[in-house]
């Protein structure tokens, strides 16, 4: 059984093609400048290292899940929890909502 933070369905359904120009645009906001033409994201994980640019793409795509477009469905969360959310036990489908009005923001720790 899926953990409540497991987002495999979620990420999954991003990969339909109603999702996939806007999750594009999203990541764009995010790497453009940093990549500047230069490189894919992929090419980062050499500079950085795997486990933060794993930790760059789910910041990406969690700020793409709080995220209302034009158009009919307007939030992936809304309309994966519709199709979807069945399959999700109870805590995921809470943890997948919270997610969905979720605020980035940047915390120090000292």
């Amino acid at each position: 059984m899926p953990t409540s933070h497991d987002l495999s369905g979620l990420m999954k359904f991003l990969t339909r093609d109603e999702w996939r120009e806007c999750f594009e645009e999203v990541f764009n906001e995010h790497f453009d400048r940093v990549l500047d033409g230069e490189g894919d994201f992929e090419d980062l994980a050499e500079v950085l290292g795997e486990h933060w640019t794993n930790a760059l793409w789910g910041c990406a795509f969690e700020d793409f899940l709080t995220q209302d477009f034009e158009g009919e469905p307007s939030n992936m969360v809304d309309e994966y929890l519709k199709r979807r959310g069945w399959k999700e036990s109870a805590q995921a489908r809470a943890y997948i909502a919270a997610l969905r009005t979720s605020v980035m923001s940047l915390y120090e720790v000292s």
